[in-house]
This record gives C-alpha cells, sequence and structure tokens, in this order.
C-alpha cells in the first residue's frame, strides 16, 4: 500500500486515487457514529478481573454509554486457551459495563457483535456519507438505478475488537483472524509500535481480502470535530493497508462495507461496521510472550 501520512487534521473525504491516502477536507455527514470497546485497563495484571466500556461517539473515544444487552449478537474473549462466550454476563455500574477475567498472560482479544440496527437518511446525505466512505461502487448502484434523490434506508451491524495485554505482555494471539464477518486483523504486534511507527494490517470480508476498502485511523485527543480521523487510505487488493500511528494513548482503525439488501421491506442497502482499538504506549517496547496462540 503506497499511502502517506495525512498531515493535516483530516476527516473522510472523497477518493483521489486507488491506494492514496484521502485528501484533508471537509467531512460529508455519516450514517451512524463509530462504536469501539475500551477497557478500563490496556495492560492489567494475569488473572484481573476488568470492566469493557462501550463507547458510541462522533468523536473519538468520547464518553463511555451504557452496554445494550438486546443489542448484543455475541460478546467473547479469545486467548491462549481459545474462545469463551461472554454474553451470558449481566452488566452492571454506571455507565453499565460487562465485567471480564482474563485467563492467560500476553494478549487477549475482546470481541462484540452487534445484532442489526436501521436508519434512514435524507437522499443528498445518504449520497455525501457513501462518498465519504468510499463506496463507489454503491453510487454508480444508485445512479444506474435512478435512486439518487431516493432516501438511504439501510441496515448495519457492528463486529468490534479490543486487544489487552495481561502483566503488559504481548503474544501471538494479537495477531489471530476470529473468522468475524469483517474484521480488522493486525500482521505485526500493536503492543509494539510507538509514536511515528506504522502498523500492517489486512481487512478480511467474509474470509476474503477487502480490496479497496477505506480504512482510517485516529488516536484519542486527535481532534474535537466530529467523525474526524488523523488517516485515511485504501486497502490494495490483499486487503493490506499500512496505518501510520502518530501519537501515543488509545487507537481506533475503522472501516465499512456496503451491500445492495433485497428482502427487507425495511432497508435498501446494508452496511457492516468493523472497529479495532489498542493503546500505544510511551514507555519501551514489551517484552513478547512465548506461547503460541490457539486458532479460533
Amino acid at each position: 500500500m503506497s499511502s502517506r501520512f495525512a498531515s493535516a487534521a483530516a476527516r473522510i473525504g472523497p477518493v483521489l486515487a486507488r491506494f492514496a491516502v484521502l485528501a484533508a477536507v471537509p467531512a460529508a455527514p455519516v450514517a451512524a457514529h463509530d462504536l469501539c470497546l475500551i477497557p478500563e485497563l490496556s495492560a492489567p495484571a494475569p488473572g484481573a478481573t476488568l470492566r469493557v466500556a462501550l463507547h458510541v461517539s462522533e468523536v473519538f473515544p468520547g464518553e463511555p454509554t451504557d452496554w445494550r444487552p438486546e443489542k448484543t449478537r455475541d460478546f467473547f474473549l479469545f486467548d491462549a486457551r481459545g474462545r469463551l462466550d461472554l454474553k451470558g454476563g449481566a452488566p452492571e455500574g454506571k455507565p453499565l459495563m460487562p465485567r471480564l477475567t482474563l485467563r492467560s498472560p500476553g494478549s487477549t482479544i475482546v470481541a462484540l457483535v452487534t445484532e442489526p440496527s436501521y436508519i434512514e437518511i435524507e437522499a443528498r446525505k445518504f449520497q455525501d456519507y457513501l462518498k465519504a466512505e468510499g463506496h463507489d461502487d454503491m453510487l454508480e448502484m444508485r445512479d444506474r438505478m435512478n435512486q439518487v434523490r431516493a432516501m438511504g434506508r439501510e441496515r448495519y451491524r457492528r463486529w468490534v475488537k479490543t486487544l489487552v495485554n495481561a502483566g503488559g505482555e504481548a503474544s501471538d494471539v494479537a495477531l489471530a483472524d476470529l473468522n468475524l464477518t469483517i474484521e480488522i486483523v493486525p500482521e505485526a504486534q500493536p503492543a509494539a509500535v510507538r509514536a511515528g511507527d506504522r502498523l500492517p494490517v489486512r481487512v478480511l470480508f467474509e474470509g476474503m481480502p477487502y480490496d479497496g476498502g477505506t480504512l482510517c485511523a485516529t488516536h484519542a485527543g486527535y481532534s474535537s470535530k466530529p467523525d474526524a480521523y488523523a488517516w485515511c487510505g485504501r486497502l490494495d487488493r490483499a486487503g493490506r493497508a499500512s496505518v501510520p500511528i502518530a501519537a501515543p494513548g488509545w487507537q481506533l482503525l475503522r472501516i465499512t462495507k456496503m451491500r445492495a439488501l433485497a428482502g427487507d421491506g425495511r432497508a435498501d442497502w446494508v452496511s457492516y461496521w468493523a472497529a479495532l482499538t489498542f493503546e500505544v504506549a510511551k514507555e519501551a517496547r514489551p517484552r513478547e510472550h512465548p506461547e503460541e496462540r490457539s486458532s479460533p
């Protein structure tokens, strides 16, 4: 992927060229705000119990919001011992958050899959949203079908992950593909990157490389403007990108995929949202944990 870091305060903009970074331009309205997970600690003690917060905000990371059991399809962790279902646990506190207990040293992935939600968007704003997300194929389809002035009726779901490193140790678990419908998979250890580095990632959709998708990244404190990202770029044919890490702290990588939808009386389009969060430290790089990861 031959992308350059977007040095100016960038929001998602129109696509300039394949594999190119998106220019710093005013953001178009988006259909839904980013949803992500952030644990209360990124490097807790082995065996620790910690809460995981749900964030839905137009500014990353925003404030945590109540956990939504009724909108939860799957909630689980994946570690060196394999997968553990967490959906049955009752969220608690204010805001409501689930608790989980780490089972293994090294990295643990915590993943959430939501139930479908629906939204209707005025035609012009829906066109702007498709442009902002880089969904050129959907724009062309709406044009061919004479739907440019039609309201956007959309069904959407989320597949989001966050990384925790027990005892501050990182392991290859962090690089695991969990076979989610849409997924951002690191190809190098996120715990080892520091500000100024790049993190290679691969995005898979239904198990295949997501060719040409628009991946965006940002970090906590980057901007107070809605839906602003520090960097956006196109995935190559193998679904890969090299993401620049501009600052320490919590990082968000996010991407969407959209298709036309038939057979649903409430929506004409379906979108798939993926997010990955992890914390980049200021101090020296962590030691690697030697355990091999399990298969999901």
